[in-house]
């Protein structure tokens, strides 16, 4: 089932970044607050981050020349909802002034130019085509990474957010929640129908002869991204199963392993916990491996820690669930894109350039503390 995002739920505007304070609103006055940037801003109050431009163009003595750095404490004037007609005239006078336009002549007001005197700016033969925005696709209940109901929805938004807004603020793009993950790869990036989708892991592309079949698929098909965060990837039995303190990936062999679909088996095969070795469950969402677990219809949950430690507190397990200690992979989650879209690689390099600044300013680090702050159920 797919969820098209949208930047407004009723009269409430969505909280985008676990640091702001309030949600803004439009013909008024917003202090920035720590992890805030002017798509997100202008996403909660006109539900639509590009009328950042709004924003800035309101602000430009306050923010400067870039318009993808504003200070905290500032304070910014919402100018009111430029697509609403019947919003109020901003109050605040623009930070650069301009000439005043010659006065008009009463002949020039009563008798207005002919209609097909006026030509769209978008129709003269010297515009400039259209920039085709770039179309993102994720998913829900995979927190805290990815779920619309998440602040932001979610880590991995938030930083490919973030990521393409610090390469190009006037970068534009789309995001939308699909819950059929493996449609993701299967269908949606290889028919062209969105360009980037998040968060993945990365196969060991550089030994192709340990993958299984569908990971060398992802590997010759799929452009990753940088990495964005790293994750440990293990293993969650009951409490009084015994399967918490084993050492040895064997013991786990004859074993029904539940890992959800879209998660790549790689982790298992490399173990060799292989299809011919276990029986292996993939439903969709991560919450439903722990309530098999929790039903005694699978043995383990092999998935990343974080998602696991969510899940297990979303469905109030965390008394009888734990996680085994002794066996776990250090993994990496990417941003993805099918090799045959001709953009793939552009589109990758520049959420790569984006996720450099982002480490280099320690805008990545807020966006993951404040994300783990808050951590409630991942993908991979």
């Amino acid at each position: 089932m797919a969820f098209a995002r949208t930047f407004t739920f009723g009269c409430t505007a969505v909280l985008l970044t676990s640091a702001a304070a309030l949600a803004q609103e439009a013909c008024s006055t917003y202090t920035v607050a720590v992890g805030d940037n002017l798509r997100f801003i202008a996403r909660a109050a006109y539900g639509d981050a590009d009328l950042y431009r709004v924003i800035y163009e309101a602000n430009i003595a306050v923010i400067g020349e870039k318009a993808d750095l504003i200070e905290i404490g500032s304070t910014l004037v919402i100018p009111c909802d430029p697509n609403d007609p019947t919003a109020p005239l901003a109050t605040a006078e623009p930070a650069v002034s301009e000439p005043a336009p010659e006065p008009a002549t009463e002949t020039a007001a009563a008798e207005p130019a002919p209609e097909a005197e006026i030509t769209p700016v978008s129709a003269t033969p010297d515009a400039a085509p259209a920039v085709k925005p770039i179309s993102f696709v994720t998913g829900n209940g995979y927190a805290p990474f990815a779920d619309e109901t998440l602040p932001g929805g979610g880590m991995m938004t938030q930083l490919a957010e973030m990521a393409i807004f610090r390469a190009d603020p006037g970068i534009p793009y789309t995001l939308t929640f699909i819950n059929d993950w493996q449609a993701h790869v299967d269908a949606l990036l290889p028919s062209g129908a969105y360009d980037l989708s998040f968060p993945w892991i990365r196969p060991n592309c550089e030994a192709p002869e340990t993958l299984s079949p569908g990971d060398q698929t992802r590997c010759a098909d799929f452009v990753f991204s940088g990495p964005f965060y790293e994750i440990v990837d293990g293993f969650f039995v009951l409490r009084d199963s015994g399967l918490g303190s084993v050492t040895n990936y064997a013991d786990y062999q004859g074993k029904r392993i539940c890992r959800p679909e879209g998660y790549t088996t790689g982790v298992l095969d490399a173990a060799g916990l292989t299809a011919s070795t276990v029986t292996l469950l993939r439903p969709v969402l991560a919450t439903d491996c722990f309530k098999a677990l929790a039903a005694g219809e699978v043995d383990l949950v092999a998935i990343d820690a974080e998602v696991g430690d969510a899940a297990v507190a979303q469905l109030g397990l965390t008394a009888s669930v734990e996680q085994n200690p002794h066996l776990s992979t250090l993994l990496s989650l990417h941003v993805i894109a099918h090799k045959s879209n001709t953009r793939a690689v552009d589109m990758i390099g520049q959420l790569d350039a984006g996720l450099i600044e982002m480490y280099q300013s320690g805008e990545w680090y807020e966006i993951v503390s404040s994300a783990l702050a808050q951590d409630t159920g991942g993908q991979d």
